[in-house]
């Protein structure tokens, strides 16, 4: 893996320098190829007439664009008002001295939503997602654009060693000329001090003779000089864009994105994951020599032993309840949706005893936990001797205990990487609960650990793929569901199911973020259904629906943000002027203060971003320097 990033960032640097190459030797921008920095953009005019061609039904675009500038107000609500929610949150952990460490979320590399580079965001399914979110959301500014017969010179291509999407040149004179039109100062119909309203016969000859070095202008010529010295356009000249038209065209881009991943995400939520059905619960994460030698491997679905299904720990050991040290166990087990049975001979020395134990997530600071020393990433297995079957049987055992009493812990650790370590035993002296104390109290977070089966030498993880399933199909459920008898319980629903969605790659309650169905994952499903027939197909249609509705979605929202140059931000000036003017305000001053206003939020919105990163690596030096931290 490291070979290959290396390949590519060297690949990528050759690229660089011959892009530069090229380009000081003029071979670029003879084929209308422009660059800034790796970045190519390669113009052309063809295709022009098929957005004219595009954009003929102009009443279904007008009104398409019309609802976009609805949902991009909504977007932009929402996203001002997380900004506004992190920085609260943020300044109220400042205050409590308290800073997260810094962990994957904080990474620089994390910040920017770049295929490969995000290490939440696969190489080739973001890649496609992306190139598909930027094309769609420029086509569509210059369909509308069209629409509302504003000039595109060209559209064009965005490559950066590979193609990333695309862009189209829209004449902003045309899109923004009442604003740049407001930005100028107030004129007079002069040029250079001479007024051709007021001049007098005199003057007007003088300034003919400076402007054409002493030749006579025709009564004719000097018309059309006066004309343009005026500022008065010509017929020809194109008609500067109104502000509802401009609203139109930005709206267009966040619209289309919004509309590709309500369409990924009903075929994804629907048909696709309809026709995907689980296999098992248990996978294979470790074992001993033992079960190597049957030809088990890592990541196989255990589906049944001695012919009897097994979904968790208590139906494991009914099915090898009559099974001794020594026998023969027959494992039915899934790869890659191949079901094979495998026999495993047990080892004489073998114990039959099955048990999940506890995995110790986290230690608190000045528990008794970590004053006897287990760490995180430890798994107890077994409590003063008895084993731990599950997290169930640990809360049972240590209801039994009392503040003072002293218990012998036995753990395995582990490395960073996930390797077994060694066994040992921790003793611990409980201590009192803080608001109980007559509870016991140890110190720890954690979680039910991975099924240990002893006759198989086997660890499992235990994986609920049908609720998994039944959990993904709920998302689509939060955006729409209204309950109208408790209206305010509905919002708080809907609002809670679009930042699940926006978050859905790195949650951790769908394990590690979802990504996919890749990898491990993909091992607990098989098609089912209508797709049958594709096989491992269906997988790569969800992938790919995933991560346009995702990337789609996301980008829309993004773009919604009143922040220059997004298209958020062009859209609140628009309507800041527009209002402005209602209230009788002189256009010039609405768009300069307009202007004023956007870079005051493009500001606190970069800042807070940027806060929101930095913060875990500066945040104990600043707490520190204010006397706020421990």
């Amino acid at each position: 893996m490291q070979t290959t990033t290396q390949l590519l960032i060297f690949a990528f640097f050759i690229y660089w320098a011959a892009v530069y190459w090229l380009k000081k030797k003029g071979t670029l921008a003879k084929y209308n190829i422009s660059a800034a920095g790796p970045i190519l953009m390669i113009e052309t005019t063809k295709g022009l007439h098929l957005l004219d061609k595009l954009a003929a039904p102009k009443w279904f675009w007008r009104l398409f664009a019309n609802i976009g500038i609805i949902l991009m107000f909504v977007g932009m609500i929402f996203m001002f008002s997380l900004v506004i929610f992190s920085d609260i949150a943020l300044f109220q952990q400042a205050q409590d001295g308290i800073v997260t460490e810094p962990n994957e979320y904080t990474e620089i590399q994390n910040i920017f939503l770049i295929p490969g580079v995000n290490q939440f965001i696969p190489l080739v399914w973001g890649l496609i997602a992306l190139v598909v979110a930027v094309f769609i959301h420029e086509m569509m500014h210059s369909v509308l654009a069209r629409v509302e017969e504003i000039k595109v010179h060209s559209v064009g291509l965005i490559v950066a060693l590979f193609p990333i999407g695309g862009f189209a040149k829209i004449d902003d004179k045309q899109l923004y000329g009442e604003e740049l039109d407001a930005l100028d100062e107030p004129k007079t119909n002069s040029i250079d001090g001479f007024n051709d309203l007021t001049a007098t016969i005199e003057e007007i000859r003088e300034y003919e003779a400076s402007m054409t070095g002493g030749a006579v202008q025709t009564p004719g010529q000097f018309a059309a000089a006066s004309d343009i010295s005026a500022g008065r356009e010509s017929e020809a000249a194109p008609k500067a864009a109104t502000k509802t038209q401009r609203s139109r065209v930005l709206a267009a881009g966040v619209m289309s994105n919004f509309a590709v991943a309500l369409i990924a995400a009903m075929l994804f939520f629907g048909p696709v994951i309809g026709a995907m059905a689980p296999i098992g619960t248990l996978q294979i994460t470790d074992m001993d020599n033992t079960s190597v030698s049957s030809g088990l491997t890592k990541e196989m679905v255990l589906i049944a032993l001695n012919g009897q299904k097994v979904t968790d720990i208590e139906s494991v050991n009914q099915a090898l309840a009559n099974t001794s040290p020594g026998d023969s166990v027959t494992v039915q087990a899934s790869y890659d949706r191949v079901i094979e049975n495998y026999t495993v001979v047990t080892e004489t020395s073998a114990e039959n005893m099955n048990y999940a134990g506890i995995s110790v997530s986290s230690v608190s600071a000045g528990s008794p936990a970590e004053a006897a020393g287990l760490k995180p990433n430890s798994l107890i297995f077994k409590i003063d001797g008895e084993y731990v079957i599950d997290a169930g049987s640990f809360t049972t055992m240590m209801a039994e205990k009392n503040p003072g009493d002293t218990i012998l812990f036995t753990v395995k650790e582990y490395n960073d990487s996930g390797a077994e370590i060694g066994i040992k035993d921790i003793s611990v002296i409980l201590g009192s609960t803080p608001n109980n104390e007559s509870k016991a109290y140890i110190g720890i977070h954690y979680s039910g650990g991975p099924l240990y089966i002893g006759l198989l030498g086997i660890s499992a993880g235990v994986f609920d793929a049908k609720g998994y399933l039944s959990f993904l199909n709920t998302l689509p459920s939060m955006l729409y569901t209204v309950d109208f008898s408790a209206p305010k319980e509905s919002v708080l629903t809907i609002l809670s199911g679009f930042i699940l969605i926006m978050m859905m790659p790195f949650l951790s309650i769908l394990g590690e973020g979802f990504g996919g169905f890749t990898g491990s994952l993909m091992q607990f499903f098989e098609p089912a259904g209508w797709a049958e027939p594709l096989g491992i197909g269906i997988f790569w249609i969800a992938n790919l629906l995933y991560w346009i509705g995702w990337l789609n979605f996301y980008v829309g929202l993004f773009n919604c943000l009143p922040a220059l140059p997004l298209d958020g931000g062009h859209l609140f000036r628009t309507y800041f002027v527009k209002i402005a003017e209602k209230f009788k305000m002189n256009p010039q001053k609405a768009v300069r203060l307009s202007f004023r206003v956007s870079a005051c939020l493009t500001g606190f919105i970069f800042l807070s971003f940027l806060l929101m990163f930095i913060w875990p690596y500066i945040g104990p030096f600043i707490l520190r320097v204010f006397g706020l931290g421990s």
